[in-house]
């Protein structure tokens, strides 16, 4: 992935709501972009590109343009990002199931952090 600054979230539990027509996310920018514990924001802007990730595979690459805390269930705060869809990235479809091998941690960093 040419050594680039990338944060996969796995987002397989709220694509397959998606998918379904279920749940409350609509779109997979939406199932990728909300709600990451355990992520800082200084870290977090260092990303290139995020990646969300159903089942092993990549769904949605987006270009992050800024990244916030807000606040979720139980005064707790997670981080989001707003950011721009990369229609026709060459990541698309790329299996990334070995990041996610045997982990409870949806998310993964990639690249030289």
């Amino acid at each position: 992935m040419n050594n680039r600054l990338i944060i996969a979230f796995n987002i397989s539990k709220t694509y397959d709501l998606f998918v379904q027509g279920k749940g409350d996310r609509v779109s997979i920018y939406d199932c990728t972009r909300h709600y990451w514990a355990n992520v800082k924001q200084t870290k977090a802007e260092l990303a290139e590109l995020v990646f969300g990730v159903a089942h092993g595979k990549v769904v949605g690459v987006y270009k992050p343009t800024s990244w916030h805390y807000v606040e979720y269930l139980n005064n707790s705060q997670r981080i989001e990002f707003e950011g721009v869809e990369i229609n026709d990235s060459p990541y698309l479809g790329m299996d990334l199931s070995d990041y996610f091998y045997k982990t409870q941690n949806p998310v993964r960093y990639i690249g030289k952090w």
